[in-house]
């Protein structure tokens, strides 16, 4: 008879430094409050949906589907940019919606923080996609474009460089804030259109991969009630709405979160 002898040895806590816990969320900010200074000087060659790099464009690939809805013609020179844009989606996900999307910094902040996602929420949010294409094609017009967020934030941005109005852009995201607390629901977890299209590439990106370490992490939901999109990384297996933001080390109490730069399998 062999006896197996089980250890009941603790996983070892990882330390973090107070320079560990603020960097992260402080790189993140520094970087969306650049981009949208970027954006509102002169050194900004584009409009709010596409953006001019040398000889290349990125477009926003949900805002092009709506143009190509509403005009009902390929427009080729929008096609490359927003190709361009998913080709970006495959190789970093959704890092967008937590570095450049002020989003993340304004919603998700009252009770719908510690709130699981809705059991169907890709489901629900396929339809909404649909319904912002087929809106547009409908109406002949794209319309999300002008409610979406990240798009209203530029608009505020290029205002405020040129000495405009802030104002719309600050009524409007109050307005979706209000919403949030009113209905219990994230907008950038369970409504935005832009995000849930990304998510639907990014869960092949290969880079800023985060995994568990397994030798530390005893299971909790830290990591779940510090995520934006609710995900536990000792208990989901699909990580293709992860954003990138990085919460979760921060949050983790033993330290049992790790980041793989570059995954080749």
């Amino acid at each position: 008879m062999t006896t197996r002898i089980i250890s009941a040895t603790k996983p070892k806590r990882r330390k973090k430094s107070k320079f560990q816990l603020k960097l992260w969320p402080t790189v993140r900010f520094v970087f969306t409050i650049g981009f949208f200074i970027l954006i509102g000087t002169d050194i900004w060659n584009g409009s709010t949906c596409v953006v001019d790099i040398g000889p290349v464009q990125i477009a926003c690939p949900l805002g092009v589907a709506q143009l190509i809805a509403a005009s009902r013609k390929i427009i080729p020179a929008l096609l490359v940019g927003a190709l361009v844009s998913l080709g970006l989606i495959f190789f970093f996900g959704r890092a967008f919606c937590s570095w450049i999307c002020p989003g993340r910094w304004i919603f998700n902040r009252g009770p719908v923080k510690n709130s699981k996602p809705w059991k169907y929420r890709a489901w629900v949010q396929r339809v909404i996609v649909g319904g912002v294409v087929g809106a547009a094609f409908v109406c002949h017009n794209p319309i999300f474009c002008t409610i979406c967020p990240a798009g209203v934030v530029c608009r505020g941005a290029i205002a405020a460089g040129n000495g405009g109005s802030v104002l719309p852009t600050i009524g409007w995201y109050t307005m979706l804030v209000g919403a949030e607390w009113a209905t219990g629901r994230s907008w950038c977890r369970d409504m935005c259109p832009l995000g849930a299209a990304f998510s639907r590439i990014s869960r092949w990106n290969p880079f800023l991969k985060i995994r568990r370490a397994e030798d530390t992490c005893i299971p909790c939901v830290a990591c779940q009630r510090a995520c934006p999109e609710g995900l536990n990384l000792s208990k989901d297996h699909d990580f293709s709405t992860c954003t990138k933001c990085l919460e979760c080390i921060v949050a983790c109490p033993r330290g049992a979160v790790d980041v793989e730069l570059l995954q080749i399998n």
